[in-house]
């Protein structure tokens, strides 16, 4: 790999050190390099390590921790990931997605516990509680809602994802970047910068991307597996999705919704739905959306919040006990679908108008 030193530095604006557990810290002059080794050094002290992410994986977690599983094994460490199941059928094409575990008794009895792209420990799932063997406790996330839970916490919310973060910790251990590293890291940053339309989309990003062209990554490939090639049960559960779309505020707010009854009509889970909230963002005026998923089997609403230009759709995820980034956040309600959607939209007409220019 080239050198990832560029104006990392520069972007970094909030960092969490093992020193710093639970304080923000906004020094610009913190060592980032620093940061990076002795992670590093950390993981690769013999004990085993275990890699793992949010429940519903999307891109940049699947991508992110599968890049970091491959420059580990590398260096000859002993690295497992660890899953909720089910994980997306649109990310089992990525090289090491078939070497999960998805039960926690088939861990090592001592680790250290990598956790990627999640802004709260208990975002790993059900199975977060029975991670007890971990030594020690990595976080590594670029959300600004990110609780800092980890004995090293590094955190830069001015990345456009986690695998902009896991390729400059690749890069400062000389980890040399090959095809199945390539196409795992250009997954991570493409699916979570929406193909590089969301306004955190970053010179490195784009940067970085290009060098996993020159290291194996075929673009168009990827973005078609990722994007461009539904199933016609997904296309099906589409168009039944887009029969809810409803708008607000002069067509500023959108919002649409999922019902069981819909996955079981499709035959599919909300696993399968990746993309599906990029839809009423997309639509010509509107400013903030929302998709709302009835979750088969538990009690809450999943809500998956986007936004434009100046709406802070965090803010508005946090006032349902979620978190996020400004422009894409998500929460949980528990509560029915129609009250969940009633006062998602107030809410987001709320923060559309606090934000608006007088």
């Amino acid at each position: 790999m080239a050198s990832a030193q560029g104006k990392v530095a520069e972007r970094l604006r909030v960092v969490f050190s093992a020193a710093s557990k639970g304080k923000m810290s906004s020094d610009l002059s913190f060592d980032v390099g620093r940061m990076r080794a002795s992670i590093w050094a950390a993981l690769t002290d013999g004990l085993p390590v275990v890699l793992t992410s949010h429940v519903r994986l999307d891109g940049d977690a699947a991508g992110s921790v599968l890049a970091l599983w491959h420059g580990l094994r590398a260096s000859g460490v002993s690295v497992r990931k660890f899953f909720q199941a089910p994980t997306p059928p649109m990310f089992h094409f990525l090289n090491g997605m078939e070497h999960c575990c998805c039960d926690p008794a088939e861990l090592p009895e001592s680790y250290h516990l990598v956790v990627i792209d999640c802004g709260t420990f208990d975002r790993i799932g059900e199975g977060a509680d029975q991670l007890t063997g971990r030594a020690q406790t990595v976080n590594i996330d670029h959300h600004a809602s990110n609780t800092c839970f980890g004995d090293v916490n590094y955190v830069d919310p001015s990345a456009s994802s986690c695998g902009e973060m896991v390729y400059g910790l690749l890069t400062a251990a000389g980890i040399r970047m090959n095809a199945q590293i390539a196409e795992c890291l250009f997954t991570a940053i493409v699916t979570d910068t929406g193909q590089f339309s969301h306004q955190d989309t970053t010179p490195e990003a784009l940067r970085i991307c290009a060098e996993c062209m020159r290291a194996g990554a075929q673009p168009h490939k990827l973005i078609r597996r990722l994007f461009l090639s539904p199933s016609p049960a997904q296309m099906k559960l589409r168009h039944l999705t887009l029969g809810t779309l409803r708008f607000y505020d002069g067509g500023q707010v959108a919002t649409m919704f999922i019902t069981k009854q819909m996955f079981r009509q499709a035959g599919l889970r909300p696993v399968d739905t990746e993309g599906f909230a990029e839809v009423p963002i997309s639509i010509q005026g509107v400013r903030a959306s929302a998709l709302l998923k009835e979750m088969p089997g538990c009690d809450y609403i999943k809500v998956s919040l986007r936004s434009r230009e100046s709406v802070d759709v965090c803010s508005v995820a946090k006032a349902f006990g979620g978190g996020g980034h400004v422009h894409a956040a998500g929460c949980e309600i528990p509560d029915e679908l129609e009250n969940a959607q009633r006062a998602v939209a107030k809410r987001l007409q709320l923060q559309l108008h606090a934000t608006s220019p007088e």
